[in-house]
Protein backbone atom coordinates (compact mmCIF):
# COMPACT_ATOMS: atom_id res chain seq x y z
CA UNK A 1 0.00 0.00 0.00
CA UNK A 2 1.20 3.88 -0.86
CA UNK A 3 1.59 5.83 2.13
CA UNK A 4 -0.30 9.49 2.24
CA UNK A 5 2.99 11.14 1.12
CA UNK A 6 2.72 9.25 -2.45
CA UNK A 7 -1.02 9.59 -2.84
CA UNK A 8 -2.44 12.93 -4.88
CA UNK A 9 -6.13 13.62 -3.07
CA UNK A 10 -6.46 17.11 -3.75
CA UNK A 11 -9.36 17.58 -6.78
CA UNK A 12 -7.20 20.51 -8.20
CA UNK A 13 -4.15 18.31 -8.05
CA UNK A 14 -6.35 15.31 -10.51
CA UNK A 15 -7.49 18.15 -12.43
CA UNK A 16 -4.55 19.61 -13.46
CA UNK A 17 -2.56 16.34 -14.15
CA UNK A 18 -5.87 15.93 -16.22
CA UNK A 19 -5.73 19.33 -18.36
CA UNK A 20 -2.03 19.19 -18.76
CA UNK A 21 -0.56 15.61 -18.27
CA UNK A 22 0.66 13.10 -20.90
CA UNK A 23 -1.66 10.12 -21.76
CA UNK A 24 -0.82 6.58 -22.24
CA UNK A 25 -4.24 4.45 -22.86
CA UNK A 26 -3.87 0.07 -22.81
CA UNK A 27 -7.30 -1.33 -23.53
CA UNK A 28 -10.20 -0.63 -20.98
CA UNK A 29 -7.36 1.53 -18.48
CA UNK A 30 -5.46 4.93 -19.16
CA UNK A 31 -2.80 7.09 -17.14
CA UNK A 32 -1.64 10.35 -17.55
CA UNK A 33 1.25 11.89 -16.09
CA UNK A 34 2.96 15.38 -15.56
CA UNK A 35 6.14 16.65 -13.89
CA UNK A 36 5.53 18.79 -11.11
CA UNK A 37 8.39 18.69 -9.22
CA UNK A 38 9.47 17.25 -5.83
CA UNK A 39 11.61 14.59 -4.88
CA UNK A 40 8.18 11.90 -4.93
CA UNK A 41 6.35 10.40 -7.40
CA UNK A 42 2.68 11.34 -6.09
CA UNK A 43 -0.19 8.58 -7.11
CA UNK A 44 -4.17 9.20 -8.02
CA UNK A 45 -6.58 6.42 -9.02
CA UNK A 46 -9.54 7.94 -10.75
CA UNK A 47 -11.90 4.49 -11.58
CA UNK A 48 -15.22 5.52 -12.19
CA UNK A 49 -19.16 4.51 -11.48
CA UNK A 50 -20.21 4.30 -14.51
CA UNK A 51 -17.46 1.84 -15.73
CA UNK A 52 -17.33 -0.23 -12.48
CA UNK A 53 -20.26 0.11 -10.50
CA UNK A 54 -19.56 -1.48 -7.12
CA UNK A 55 -17.01 0.34 -4.70
CA UNK A 56 -15.43 -3.47 -3.67
CA UNK A 57 -13.63 -3.64 -7.66
CA UNK A 58 -12.98 -0.49 -7.41
CA UNK A 59 -11.23 -0.52 -4.60
CA UNK A 60 -9.90 -3.64 -5.44
CA UNK A 61 -8.50 -2.31 -8.49
CA UNK A 62 -6.50 0.43 -6.47
CA UNK A 63 -5.15 -1.83 -4.06
CA UNK A 64 -4.06 -3.67 -6.75
CA UNK A 65 -2.37 -1.03 -8.67
CA UNK A 66 -0.79 0.49 -5.38
CA UNK A 67 0.76 -2.81 -4.57
CA UNK A 68 1.89 -3.04 -7.71
CA UNK A 69 3.81 0.13 -7.81
CA UNK A 70 5.38 -0.90 -4.32
CA UNK A 71 6.87 -3.47 -5.76
CA UNK A 72 8.45 -1.07 -8.58
CA UNK A 73 9.72 1.39 -5.79
CA UNK A 74 13.12 2.00 -7.11
CA UNK A 75 12.63 2.27 -10.50
CA UNK A 76 10.08 5.58 -9.78
CA UNK A 77 10.90 8.51 -11.48
CA UNK A 78 11.45 11.69 -9.15
CA UNK A 79 8.62 14.73 -9.12
CA UNK A 80 5.69 13.54 -11.18
CA UNK A 81 2.38 13.09 -10.73
CA UNK A 82 0.15 10.04 -11.94
CA UNK A 83 -2.97 9.33 -12.57
CA UNK A 84 -4.82 5.97 -13.33
CA UNK A 85 -8.07 6.33 -14.83
CA UNK A 86 -10.62 3.71 -16.75
CA UNK A 87 -11.94 4.77 -20.36
CA UNK A 88 -14.95 1.63 -20.41
CA UNK A 89 -15.77 -1.07 -18.53
CA UNK A 90 -12.88 -3.11 -17.60
CA UNK A 91 -13.17 -7.09 -18.94
CA UNK A 92 -10.67 -8.70 -16.97
CA UNK A 93 -7.81 -6.83 -15.18
CA UNK A 94 -6.04 -9.44 -13.41
CA UNK A 95 -2.94 -8.54 -12.05
CA UNK A 96 -0.79 -9.75 -14.29
CA UNK A 97 -1.70 -7.28 -16.32
CA UNK A 98 -1.73 -4.25 -13.52
CA UNK A 99 1.51 -5.10 -13.51
CA UNK A 100 2.59 -4.66 -17.30
CA UNK A 101 0.66 -1.62 -17.07
CA UNK A 102 2.71 -0.40 -14.21
CA UNK A 103 6.02 -1.75 -15.57
CA UNK A 104 5.03 0.48 -18.53
CA UNK A 105 4.17 3.80 -17.03
CA UNK A 106 7.15 3.42 -15.02
CA UNK A 107 9.36 2.75 -17.91
CA UNK A 108 7.73 5.58 -20.65
CA UNK A 109 7.83 8.19 -17.43
CA UNK A 110 11.59 7.42 -17.37
CA UNK A 111 12.39 7.81 -20.89
CA UNK A 112 10.36 11.02 -21.04
CA UNK A 113 12.39 11.65 -18.21
CA UNK A 114 16.16 11.12 -19.76
CA UNK A 115 14.98 12.96 -22.92
CA UNK A 116 14.89 16.25 -20.71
Amino acid sequence: MLGRSFRIRKQEDFERVFRGGKPLFFDDLGCKFLFVGGDALRVGFSFSKKHIPLAVLRHRLRRRFSAALALQKENWPKGYDLVFFTVKKPKDVNYATIERITEHCISAINTVNKGK
